[in-house]
């Protein structure tokens, strides 16, 4: 099926229905930007079940499943979050699931997955779980891609539209990107419900360029080097359906250095929240004072830019968490 196709698929509005009740309707939080010009909130599904968003498109994928997919049992790959979110939709409607996850994954991670009821299988490298996880659905498992499938990005979709009911004022909103699923989603959803008043801008590290290489090409890149540090936010390229809505929905990517998303999370958790380094990539953008000039011009502390940044994720390693303290 061509991108166009499935685009015209994605039906968040339906994925907001079949949620609703099961994830939680996170807060919209005000934080204070270190600029005058910009008034801030934060999107905090950092506090999401299984602490992060993707929990979302991960139960409008189960909840949807026929009765054989359901008899051969989910799987996917993951650094973390999808699997645990994964597993816990799985666990939530009476599904096996498999999570393949690099070795290098963080140690919480991996046992959050297992305490779900998971079958965790670990991999030495990224590439060797995409080819464990591929040859088992070739064996009949049924694939729950963490970011590239309709079902995934409508539930992510979720996040945006949350934003446009409860601030319709908001004008930029800024989202961590790895795969692409979550700013694919949220930027159907926002321009659907607010139109192209709302600037959409991707947060990435420069160690993962994959969405900002994906819509200069037109087309998904795999990154011949991922050097970024920041787990979650490192696929090997940005799914097919996502760079295709980015190039249409999407108004810019910034690519940040693992320092700055490192500092920003920082602050947010001596703010009082628990914040992994990939949901804080967004803030970071806005901390490090890389919003596109245009977007400040002729803003003042009477007359600010709302921005609103969504705080993807809420699942440190312990000891990385408490260095920060």
């Amino acid at each position: 099926m061509e991108a166009e196709e499935r685009v015209a698929r994605i039906a968040v509005g339906a994925a907001a229905e079949r949620v609703r009740g099961i994830v939680k309707r996170t807060r919209i939080e005000p934080f204070d930007s270190g600029d005058a010009r910009i008034e801030l909130r934060l999107k905090l599904e950092c506090e999401q079940e299984t602490g992060s968003f993707k929990v979302r498109g991960a139960w409008n994928q189960v909840s949807q499943l026929s009765p054989d997919a359901r008899a051969a049992g989910v799987i996917a790959t993951s650094s973390g979050n999808h699997g645990r979110a994964l597993s816990w939709a799985a666990r939530r409607a009476g599904v096996r699931a498999t999570i393949v996850m690099p070795e290098d994954a963080y140690p919480n991670k991996i046992q959050a997955c297992r305490d779900e009821g998971a079958d965790v299988v670990l991999a030495p490298t990224r590439e060797d779980a995409e080819r464990i996880c591929a040859e088992r659905v070739s064996a009949g498992a049924t694939l729950v891609h963490p970011y590239d499938a309709v079902r995934t990005i409508e539930g992510a979709g979720t996040v945006g539209l949350e934003i446009a009911e409860d601030w319709p004022d908001v004008e930029v909103l800024v989202v961590p990107v790895g795969g692409g699923g979550l700013i694919a989603g949220s930027s159907l959803a926002v321009k659907d419900a607010l139109g192209d008043r709302v600037s959409v801008i991707g947060a990435e590290p420069s160690g993962a360029p994959t969405m900002s290489e994906g819509i200069a090409a037109g087309k998904p890149v795999f990154v011949s080097e991922i050097t970024t540090a920041v787990q979650g936010l490192c696929p090997l390229a940005a799914g097919d359906l996502n760079v295709a809505i980015a190039v249409e929905h999407v108004d810019g990517v910034i690519t940040l250095d693992d320092e700055d998303i490192f500092a920003a999370q920082r602050e947010l958790v001596q703010a009082g929240l628990t914040v992994e380094p990939a949901g804080a990539a967004a803030f970071a953008a806005v901390r490090s004072r890389l919003l596109p000039p245009p977007l400040l011009e002729g803003r003042s502390a009477s007359a600010p830019l709302r921005v609103c940044c969504v705080v993807s994720g809420g699942n440190p390693d312990p000891a990385q968490l408490e260095s920060l303290r």
